[in-house]
């Protein structure tokens, strides 16, 4: 009930910002693939989606504010060899709200870059070996830090594609000495660290004008 009555008051909250001249609302939607650097596997296996809401304020005629708030599936993947059935099949499914803060740089009209920071809160999770729940020691903390960098262009004046890495600024568990192995030291601590991939398309209530 408080997820509903929060994303309710997102949604009004762009509806509202919308009336403005320099503000936008919008919708996203989109497909994830991830994969968690320092769980001794490899590759973008896991695959998810994104969904959830925007606004956007304009700041200059090439630059941009952008407020997101939308649901993401992180996590990693691996599969047994299916020939030999070799290996261990192992999965870690997270699901966060996410909360990015983005500034955009527009260039050529319809280009532009992004890039800022995201607060991930955990809403729930399941990992499994063989297809079976197991309970990871080090527990996942409610709350971390990730870093964006993307890439959109304009396909209509209301619609946007969007490339985007997304990657952890803290690990996404609890750690302290001595480590798992495998576990990676990035930035400011050794753990485990969402490592994600994603398109998407962005709607905008009111069209960009400069198209």
């Amino acid at each position: 009930m408080k997820r509903f009555l929060a994303t309710l008051a997102f949604f009004s909250l762009i509806t509202t910002l919308t009336i403005g001249q320099r503000f936008n609302g919008g919708l996203i939607i989109g497909g994830v693939a991830s994969q968690l650097d320092g769980d001794l596997y490899g590759g973008y296996h896991k695959f998810g989606y994104l969904a959830g809401g925007l606004v956007s304020l304009r700041l200059t005629p090439h630059s941009s504010m952008q407020f997101e708030m939308e649901y993401i599936q992180k996590g990693s993947r691996v599969n047994a060899d299916t020939l030999t059935n070799l290996g261990t099949t192992r999965l870690y499914r997270f699901h966060y709200l996410e909360l990015p803060l983005l500034y955009q740089y527009t260039f050529a009209k319809r280009m532009s870059i992004e890039a800022g920071p995201a607060v991930d809160v955990l809403l729930g999770s399941r990992e499994e070996s063989d297809g079976i729940e197991v309970t990871d020691t080090r527990s996942l903390r409610p709350v971390t830090l990730a870093g964006i960098f993307g890439f959109s262009g304009f396909i209509t004046p209301h619609l946007k594609a969007n490339l985007r890495f997304n990657y952890s600024l803290i690990s996404i568990r609890s750690t302290s000495s001595p480590y798992p192995v495998g576990y990676r030291h990035i930035l400011f601590e050794t753990g485990q660290y969402n490592n994600v991939l994603s398109f998407s398309l962005f709607w905008y209530f009111k069209p960009n004008e400069d198209l």
